[in-house]
């Protein structure tokens, strides 16, 4: 049985790529010509300075992660070592988040297809690739696995064809692009762009549980993936400057990575670049969301928070209910033509607020789970993590006056109505539940996890051996 249940589970070679693959998003190809705008040269700087700013922002996440791994992480770590109220709040939060990203993605990859197929309404093509990721996860970790596998080694080939195919006939040389004639205050204008684009390997820290050696794993691929990603975006960031001159990116607000490449690739490797590149950067980052947050509702489920049906376990070994409802919704936005940068933008400030709070959970586990916390991967003395909890802290706050500024008056209050329905429904839920059952939500989600636990009692008694 226990063979069984570890064949399912994603390697660490699995974790890699679904890291690299939900980090190479849409984003890349999207944001990479608005900040060499912005920064000129210096757009190969901020890109491994973002690396260093998600790492500082992440780091206490990962800590918590390997201390205590379980599908849900966040929602797990509020609920059973800070509050319940918070875990909630966080549910709903991921409840949108998580079926807007895949309704965003999948148009997004219905625009780029568009150029290839110009006949084929977006549309539909867009709930093709949504229903598509959505039958292939119902099939178990190890199916998105392999398809991720695949789809990011195609990927990074498009990547490599549009890198070394512009080097050598590259206009600016290394120097000019390390030594950018740009103040690090300039280049902290556009770091929130180029931070977004690096952020993506936390998708693992949500699906722990399905992921060998989770302890270990998470923080390692972690840093390689936003390492190595870092590495390529610098990269595709010096070739398109070197390509195409920086007063015509500044005149022409057309021109992308696609422009860049068309200067000095044939027409078949251009196909190849655009299908293997802006596509498939597209469906992989649609493969990893959909992992990330059907684990988030499923054990949001298991604590009855959601309806009980929606933490069920298929005969693949996934939740196989909180996959069709994430893509279901997210399928029903793209149809209904709602304005999904606002629906996102509604759930991202108090996503915000609820960063710092999740970072609190590193005060609590010490005291509840002390020798799961000394075990953790990234063993770093405790006074140094709440130095990293304070920095994650800072960062989250400073990101969101960019947020706030976007907030209008209407966004404000679409996210009051999100919040009070929620609000009113966790309430109904929980008399009903109380009343009928004699279920306490709020007792049920402080519940100890019982790996953690166990995990706790074999540190015990190696220690005492």
């Amino acid at each position: 049985m226990e063979k069984s249940v570890a064949s399912r589970k994603m390697s660490f070679s699995m974790s890699l790529f679904m890291a690299v693959g939900a980090i190479i998003g849409a984003g890349i190809f999207a944001k990479t010509p608005l900040v060499i705008r912005l920064v000129g040269n210096g757009v190969v700087w901020g890109f491994f300075l973002a690396a260093i700013f998600v790492f500082f922002k992440t780091v206490p996440e990962i800590v918590m992660s390997s201390s205590l791994p379980a599908n849900g992480s966040a929602y797990m770590h509020l609920t059973r070592l800070v509050h319940p109220s918070f875990g909630v709040v966080h549910a709903f939060n991921q409840l949108v988040i998580g079926t807007i990203n895949v309704a965003i993605l999948a148009m997004v990859f219905a625009q780029y297809f568009k150029v290839l197929v110009p006949s084929l309404p977006p549309r539909s093509v867009a709930v093709f690739i949504a229903v598509l990721f959505t039958a292939l996860s119902l099939f178990g970790v190890k199916v998105s696995g392999w398809v991720q596998n695949v789809s990011v080694i195609v990927l990074l080939a498009a990547l490599a064809v549009f890198i070394f195919g512009g080097i050598p006939g590259s206009s600016i040389s290394i120097k000019e692009v390390l030594a950018p004639a740009i103040s690090f205050s300039k280049l902290w204008a556009p770091m929130g762009l180029l931070h977004g684009s690096l952020i993506g390997a936390n998708v693992l820290m949500y699906a722990a549980d399905e992921i060998e050696n989770p302890r270990r794993t998470i923080p390692i691929v972690f840093i390689l993936s936003t390492l190595i990603c870092a590495l390529i975006f610098a990269l595709m960031a010096f070739v398109s400057i070197g390509a195409i001159p920086l007063e015509k990116w500044l005149s022409d607000r057309s021109l992308n990575l696609a422009s860049s490449a068309g200067t000095y690739l044939g027409p078949r490797l251009l196909a190849f670049f655009i299908v293997g590149g802006p596509l498939l950067a597209v469906a992989t980052s649609i493969n990893a969301i959909i992992l990330m947050f059907s684990r988030s509702h499923s054990v949001a489920a298991r604590d009855m928070v959601f309806p009980a049906f929606i933490a069920r376990i298929n005969k693949f070994g996934v939740p196989g209910w909180a996959i069709v409802l994430n893509s279901a919704i997210g399928v029903v936005a793209i149809i209904s033509g709602l304005d999904l940068d606002e629906i996102l933008l509604m759930v991202s400030m108090p996503g915000l607020v609820m960063n710092p709070v999740i970072f609190l959970s590193i005060f609590f586990v010490p005291r509840k789970y002390p020798l799961c916390y000394k075990d953790c991967f990234l063993r770093f003395p405790h006074w140094l993590n709440i130095v990293f909890v304070v920095i994650a802290a800072s960062l989250s706050f400073l990101l969101g006056g960019s947020i706030i500024a976007k907030m209008t008056p209407r966004t404000w209050i679409i996210m009051v109505a999100f919040y009070a329905i929620a609000a009113a429904y966790t309430w109904i839920r929980w008399r009903y539940l109380k009343k009928a059952k004699g279920i306490d939500i709020y007792a049920k989600m402080r519940e100890p996890y019982a790996p953690w636990i166990e995990r706790e009692k074999e540190l015990s008694a190696k220690a005492a051996s």
